[in-house]
């Protein structure tokens, strides 16, 4: 690393999607054995996946309450030569690093860059003088672990593809509703040849079920729920898959990382949570141009139209187009 940045903190989310975007920033670190890392967060539900991501980079979840906040923060004030914050940092992100007080300050993005988050985070190494090992066309080897090894839930290695429905029960804006992704997934079972495999976290099981119950039984043998899986197992799932199918959300990212192709639906996520590369098809409703990102629709005549006007047939073609022609009946 240039100049005498030997202590760095970063102020950052705690989702798959978010730790994901961070990985070549601490992938560089790591490879750096100069500098140590922490990584501060108000995340408290993905606990599990920091030792995973950021190992060796410390991380510490900060207590949302302030009576709980303000202790942790002056026990590391004055600590870091650089805070890292993002590109695109929220105003409770810009209030707590001022409170942190280190020698200076990393944020903003890059309009010489492309505005996605993960290539932002890029042009930040490349900013700082850290050096990736990994390639940057290969996002794989940013991952913690391998995936090649394969993992098909599917007898005989039948081909399929990999769906998932769920999303944070707030974003009103992103979630396709369930009604849609059971006829898609009908579609899909009686069009192509594919198996369908549906993964998602325990939260989301019921919607799973409301997709899958009543689906004729001549393709029930061909949807398999695969829930609460390991982040590593699902990435081996979705490698060895045909593709992916999914909102905007930390799964799409994971198959972004792989280079698998993905149909996202993608509602009112924000530009530079949309992945740029060819092997990603960002379907959307084309009604709103506003990308705002909100939880719910900023505009109430809209009534997020976003993502309640994309039908059914738009996502069909876009699966078609970008993902079925090997898989076709």
């Amino acid at each position: 690393m240039t100049g005498q940045l030997k202590k760095i903190g970063i102020l950052w989310g705690g989702g798959l999607g978010d730790l994901l975007m961070l990985r070549p920033l601490l992938t560089a670190l790591h490879a750096d054995k100069g500098a140590a890392s922490c990584l501060f967060t108000t995340a408290t539900h993905a606990a599990g996946l920091f030792e995973e991501f950021c190992s060796p980079t410390k991380a510490i979840v900060l207590p949302r309450d302030a009576g709980g906040l303000l202790p942790v923060l002056r026990q590391w004030r004055h600590c870091f030569d650089l805070l890292y914050v993002g590109p695109y940092q929220n105003l409770k992100t810009r209030i707590l690093a001022r409170l942190l007080q280190p020698k200076k300050i990393l944020s903003g993005a890059h309009a010489q860059a492309h505005p996605f988050m993960l290539e932002q985070v890029l042009h930040d190494c490349r900013a700082l003088g850290l050096t990736c090992e990994h390639a940057a066309s290969d996002f794989k080897t940013f991952l913690p672990w391998p995936v090649e090894d394969l993992l098909y839930p599917c007898p005989g290695q039948q081909p399929f593809v990999v769906l998932h429905a769920g999303a944070k029960q707030r974003w009103e804006t992103t979630r396709w509703p369930t009604d849609r992704w059971r006829r898609l997934t009908l579609r899909i079972l009686e069009d192509t040849r594919y198996a369908v495999c549906l993964v998602g976290v325990a939260s989301e099981k019921p919607v799973i079920e409301q997709i899958t119950s009543g689906l004729p039984a001549h393709v029930q043998s061909r949807i398999h729920s695969c829930i609460s899986w390991p982040v590593r197992d699902t990435a081996r799932l979705i490698n060895a898959s045909s593709g992916v199918i999914c909102h905007n959300s930390g799964i799409l990212h994971l198959a972004a990382f792989l280079g698998k192709k993905t149909v996202c639906i993608t509602g009112s996520s924000a530009r530079y949570w949309r992945p740029p590369y060819p092997w990603v098809e960002n379907a959307t409703s084309g009604a709103c141009g506003l990308a705002c990102n909100r939880y719910t629709c900023p505009v109430p005549f809209y009534r997020a139209k976003c993502i309640k006007l994309l039908t059914v047939e738009a996502v069909w073609d876009a699966v078609q187009g970008h993902l079925a022609p090997g898989g076709l009946r």
